[in-house]
């Protein structure tokens, strides 16, 4: 299976399809979607990472959670891989690493889709941040991808959730300035009844300066309309 030496990790990642390179980035205790890959890979290379403690990829004690940290990860992985530019889709966490990408490395970045992110820890729910700062790391048993993936064993799982509650509870803290100099394309994605607020959806599409917005109705968190995602995505237009 592939791994690559990636700042101090083993880091697991996965290659399908043929076509304009794509990083899948999957959301926050997640791991790969073969769902995902196996739509987008009909049409573009998708490179699908799993981050530090998720899926495949060991954890690091010794190392905090960051979104920076894991989108500098990322964009390692596509240097070693020979990817200078790709299309970015991220859900949840993995939006708020692609908009790090987009942030910090520009010219990597050719088009960027996010559902369920946020550029600012105000922009959750009272509700979310209730729960972010009051849920039992061991109240729910290990996910099924994670027991069945994770080199670290079943029995890491609340530990990995209590290491990513700072990064929760702090992160991300993009400034105006950092979200407005965003220069690709951007696909805004947020359901009505995500964890980040439709408002805060609203802003970083006006704040970005080439970005749509797509509110799905009745939507719950991470919302992924595929078909949308593909035709912005082959947009010639937007460039």
């Amino acid at each position: 299976m592939p791994y690559a030496a990636v700042n101090g990790l083993d880091m697991y990642y996965e290659i399908h399809g043929e076509g304009p390179p794509l990083l899948l980035l999957h959301g926050g205790c997640g791991s790969i979607s073969e769902l995902w890959i196996s739509y987008f890979s009909a049409r573009f290379r998708v490179i699908a990472p799993e981050q530090m403690g998720h899926g495949r990829t060991a954890d690091r004690i010794d190392r905090a959670f960051h979104y920076h940290d894991m989108a500098e990860d990322t964009v390692e992985l596509a240097r070693q891989l020979g990817i200078n530019s790709a299309s970015i889709v991220g859900y949840s966490d993995g939006g708020i690493i692609g908009l790090d990408i987009a942030i910090h490395h520009p010219e990597r970045v050719a088009k960027l889709v996010v559902t369920g992110s946020n550029t600012r820890v105000d922009g959750y729910t009272p509700d979310n941040i209730e729960w972010l700062r009051t849920f039992d790391p061991g109240e729910t048993p290990a996910a099924d991808d994670y027991a069945r993936r994770s080199p670290d064993g079943a029995a890491h799982w609340p530990k990995l959730r209590e290491r990513l509650r700072p990064m929760w509870l702090a992160e991300p803290d993009f400034s105006h300035d950092d979200v407005a100099g965003i220069q690709a394309p951007t696909l805004v994605i947020i359901g009505d009844d995500d964890i980040v607020t439709p408002e805060h959806a609203v802003e970083m599409f006006r704040t970005i300066p080439k970005a749509q917005l797509c509110v799905i109705p009745r939507g719950r968190h991470g919302a992924m309309p595929k078909e949308l995602i593909l035709a912005f995505l082959q947009d010639r237009d937007l460039a």
